[in-house]
This record gives structure tokens, sequence and C-alpha cells, in this order.
């Protein structure tokens, strides 16, 4: 701070307290623009500084109140100014800065408690900063846009990401999961919406209409991951069902079953031979072959994204549906109907070859802020949280 000098210092309480003051002895008239030297008052004003050497610093800044010289001047007395701290503020610039680097990946309480200030205090001067850095963000949409949910807060308190799948950086995040929300975002772009030329999604109906409404000539893909993960759960659910049938229980470390409940959720090609051992008690205990018909069926929709053609994969989905067909279990044919009224989503896939793997990636990010806040109870402190991390 090359503007001041110190005129004492001293340790009180374990913190750092020095008496500073500026190096001008004349300050303008921020009216009328003509300097004086004329020191009416020498108010003292507490500021915090930051961390030096392990220790908190208060600064006891000695200003200085001028007379203005300009007897026309309609401001009668005006207080110097500078540009390590800013009119009024309780904080220095740096000590500003300081919060707002540390709350990108901490708990603001945490920076609060470290810096001596209330919580309020450092939320305040981190707040500020990443409006600041927010505001400065292109406007623009992504031409590839993917949406996915987040829990914002428990119980089904969503909250719904979108990111470009292009750079991957978060384009917002609003509260709510719905076809209205997303309706409401595109139209507030304008013309600009019809940009996208592409949109991923998961196999929500709202997320779909939303788009097939507001930018009909975009490209929706349904995810591959969430497919396959409907697909998992199609298993998990037979095994639960054919568990409790078998043992008239809950899956318990003893029943094969249960045993091999992570390796049939896992791919073929990476199963270890003991996950093969695992699986083949399984089926053996199972004598309605109902969860090896529902693995196969979940293997063999995975081959189908396997294949890089349009016709080819339509061929496979086909016959796919005839085996879905053929094996007869509940669950199966239930997720069957699904995936037939996602098909032509689920076949742009081998088009556009897109994925919410990087909504995924932002996901994450997501769920780390949520652990280093301990929790939120205002979304708008939330999403400002979320987009600053995910910059």
């Amino acid at each position: 701070m090359d503007e001041f000098r110190v005129l004492d210092a001293e340790f009180v309480d374990g913190e750092v307290h020095v008496a500073i003051e500026t190096l001008r002895s004349e300050a303008a008239c921020p009216t009328c623009g003509v300097f004086s030297a004329r020191v009416k008052q020498r108010p003292v004003v507490r500021v915090r500084d930051g961390i030096s050497f392990g220790r908190r610093v208060v600064l006891w800044w000695c200003k200085r109140r001028f007379r203005c010289a300009e007897l026309a001047c309609e401001r009668l007395s005006f207080t110097e100014t500078t540009a390590a701290i800013a009119p009024r503020a309780r904080l220095s610039g740096r000590l500003r800065d300081a919060i707002y680097a540390a709350v990108k990946t901490r708990s603001v309480s945490d920076v609060a408690v470290e810096h001596g200030v209330s919580w309020r205090t450092a939320w305040r001067a981190a707040q500020t900063r990443i409006r600041a850095g927010l505001a400065g963000r292109p406007s623009g949409p992504p031409s590839r846009l993917g949406l996915d949910e987040t829990t914002f807060r428990r119980p089904q308190r969503y909250a719904t990401g979108f990111v470009d799948l292009e750079t991957g950086k978060l384009a917002d995040l609003v509260e709510g999961r719905s076809k209205k929300l997303v309706t409401d975002w595109l139209d507030g772009l304008g013309d600009a919406k019809d940009d996208i030329v592409d949109v991923v999604i998961d196999p929500f109906a709202g997320y779909n209409a939303a788009v097939r409404d507001t930018i009909a000539d975009a490209r929706r893909t349904v995810d591959r991951f969430h497919v396959v993960k409907l697909a998992n759960q199609v298993i998990t659910d037979v095994r639960c069902r054919r568990n409790q049938e078998l043992t008239g229980h809950r899956g318990r470390k003893r029943d094969p079953l249960y045993g091999a409940r992570r390796d049939l959720t896992r791919g073929e090609e990476r199963l270890t031979e003991r996950g093969r051992e695992r699986i083949a008690r399984a089926f053996a205990a199972d004598t309605s072959l109902e969860l090896e018909c529902v693995w196969v069926a979940k293997e063999a929709l995975r081959d189908v994204y396997e294949l890089r053609d349009r016709h080819q994969a339509h061929l496979a989905l086909v016959r796919w549906y005839q085996l879905v067909v053929d094996y007869d279990v509940a669950e199966l044919t239930t997720f069957a109907l699904t995936v037939s009224r996602w098909e032509t989503e689920f076949l742009n896939y081998f088009d556009s070859g897109l994925t919410n793997g990087r909504t995924e990636g932002r996901n994450l990010i997501i769920k780390a802020v949520k652990r280093t806040g301990f929790g939120f109870t205002n979304f708008d402190n939330y999403r400002l949280r979320v987009l600053y991390r995910c910059t």
C-alpha cells in the first residue's frame, strides 16, 4: 500500500494493529476539484487487512477531513480517499481480493473465521467481485447445449444446469426442473436461441418438450449415460425382486444375487475373473433365468452404441426389441417401451456423437460446492457460488 506510511504498530490479542496515514498532505475536492491542505478533523477509521506472517492485521487509518478551499463550492468539507481502501469500507482492497479468491474452494464461514469478520461481511466482499466477473462473460448461447438437473435441497428441490458442450463451461443454473423453466430460459435468449443446433438431455419429457416446442430445428439427443443407467436400474430391480422371491428377505452378504450386485451393472469388458464367477453364481441361483436375460439385454443395448452408422444402429435396435419380446421380463418390457418412445432421440446420437459427459463433469463440481458449503438455503447465493466455481 504505497500511498500510506506506518505511524505505529503493536500486538493486541494475537492481532497486529498498525496505525497508518497517507503520504500526501493535500487532496482535491470531489465537487470543484480545488486542492486543499486545510485539515478540519482527523477521524480514525478501523480497517481489516489481510494475513501477515500468520496473524490478522487491523489498520487504524488516521484520515484527514479537509475544508474546501473554494468559497463558492457547495461542499464545505470532504474526506480523503485512496485506491487501496474504498470509501466507507471496513475491509482493505487486498483483503477483499483474498476473500474472493478463497471462497472459490472454501466455505464462506471458514474464510470469515480466518480473517476475523462476519459471514455477511465476507460474503458481501466476495459477492461483489463474483457478480462483476460473471457480467463480463459472453452473453450468447452455446451452439451445442447440454441439460441436466442436480439436487439443490432435499426433498425434491432441483436445479437445472445449462452447459456449453464445446467448452464445458456452465452457462447458467436455474432453480427447478420443468418444461416451463427451460422454455422461459430459451425464450429469454430471444432470436439468439436459433443459434443452438444440438441439445443433449436425459430422458425427461419436460426437457424434451421444451426444446421441441421452442427451438424445433435443434437436434435433440438423449444422453447415452442415462440410457445405460436406466438399463442398469432394470437389472437392480429384477435382482432385488428375485432375491426376495428366493430367500424371503432383502439381499444379504451370503446371497449370490446380492454378492454380484456391482458386477451385474459393470460393463462386461471391465469384469475381472472373480466378477465373472460371482455373476455365474448369481445366474445359477436364479432358476427363472430372468436375471440372466436382463443382463444379456443390457449388454446387447450397450453393443448398439458401439456402432457408428445410424441405419445399422436402427437395425440393431429392432433386433433388441425382439430380444426383449422373447425374454418377456416385465421390468425389461417397460424399459423397452421407454426406449421406443425416445427412439428418435436415441438414434440421433449416431449422427451427433454428443453426450452429456461435460455436463456430468460440471455436476461433480456442483456437488463439491454443496459439500464445501455444508448445504445452502438461499438459491441466489448457491447459484453465484456454483457459477464462480465453474468459471
